[in-house]
């Protein structure tokens, strides 16, 4: 009986270390599977316990992009751009300045894309098209490798 009691034990202190340390692999599948709305709840649930989260960050800005939320992207990527300026973890530093420069791209684009509200609807619609990657994922998992999505 001790036998499988510490058996069991071991099983749910793993299943819960591996679903901390598979942040990335889980929010990604879930975002190629199409369950981009529970990828969102994922984001706002770290993005209220910390507003700097840079996971929940980049998610957030990915779901933004993906249904065209033209209000609120520049914010985002102001405040990933910020923050993104203060990490110093090896993995996501590295690719920090590219990322930078792509977003400050993305806000100079911003400026001059003024879609028609049809054209807002059908790109809207295509993000509910499931099986298509997470547009960040690189960066994501330079996050994870530095443990700041545990």
């Amino acid at each position: 009986m001790k036998r499988w009691v510490i058996v069991f034990g071991i099983l749910v202190v793993s299943t819960a270390k591996s679903q901390t340390t598979n942040f990335y692999t889980n929010v990604t599948n879930l975002w190629v599977q199409g369950h981009k709305s529970n990828v969102l709840e994922i984001v706002e649930q770290r993005l209220n316990t910390n507003t700097n989260d840079m996971p929940g960050l980049l998610i957030k800005l990915a779901y933004q992009e993906e249904f065209l939320l033209l209000d609120s992207i520049s914010n985002t990527v102001n405040k990933i751009i910020f923050v993104g300026g203060t990490i110093t973890n090896q993995n996501f530093k590295t690719h920090y300045s590219s990322f930078k420069e792509n977003q400050e791209f993305m806000l100079d684009f911003l400026t001059t894309y003024h879609p028609t509200p049809t054209e807002l609807i059908q790109e809207r619609a295509k993000g509910l098209i499931p099986q298509k990657p997470f547009i960040y994922y690189k960066y994501l998992e330079a996050l994870q490798k530095d443990g700041l999505c545990d």
